[in-house]
């Protein structure tokens, strides 16, 4: 995503995010089960309301923001404690990543992962969501040993899903149960293939 970068003023924001994702959608053929994970469900949500390519968008422990809303905002004005800003404060990045982000991930996976972590720019987390898809079909993955995105607020969201699914794991279900998150892929690709909900 553009607002990843391994140098802070380089990172960009949502909405390069979003034309990223949307052009990615639409190189597609065919339709598309769109899945992100964390801050990747708020330029996944926009883009799945602005192309008919979308069968189904599957949140994994992501943020599911209501349209006009930013990350800023949700998170009530600021970051973390343990959040590291950029010399230059363009960016920020997550400082305990081990422990929130990656929590319950092999740790040799983990210090991978980490080690793969750039700076995300400001303007991801400022800018507001534009738009978000009605009546697209959403999985909503709940990981319920989450010390990054509280699992009561990821409960919440899922309420609003057709489709709900808890995994027992922290905040990268993907990395440390990828194949119950295999499945729950699998089963929204088979419901857009069969035009199902």
């Amino acid at each position: 995503m553009p607002s990843s970068n391994p140098d802070s003023a380089a990172a960009q924001g949502l909405t390069e995010d979003v034309a990223v994702v949307r052009a990615a959608v639409e190189a597609v053929d065919g339709r598309v089960v769109l899945a992100a994970h964390s801050y990747g469900g708020v330029p996944a949500t926009w883009a799945a309301a602005e192309s008919d390519r979308v069968a189904e968008l599957v949140l994994l422990a992501a943020f599911a923001l209501d349209p006009g809303m930013s990350m800023t905002e949700w998170m009530g004005g600021d970051f973390p404690p343990s959040w590291i800003h950029s010399p230059d404060g363009l960016a920020v990045k997550a400082g305990d990543a081990e422990e929130s982000v990656f929590s319950g991930v092999d740790p040799v996976l983990a210090a991978e992962a980490v080690k793969r972590l750039n700076w995300q720019g400001m303007r991801a987390f400022t800018e507001k969501l534009g738009a978000a898809p009605a009546g697209l079909p959403t999985t909503y993955v709940v990981a319920t040993r989450d010390p990054a995105l509280p699992p009561a607020v990821q409960e919440q969201w899922a309420a609003r899903a057709a489709h709900r699914v808890r995994i027992a794991s922290g905040h990268s279900p993907h990395l440390s149960h990828a194949g119950e998150v295999a499945d729950v892929l699998a089963a929204a690709v088979a419901r857009a293939a069969s035009g199902g909900r």
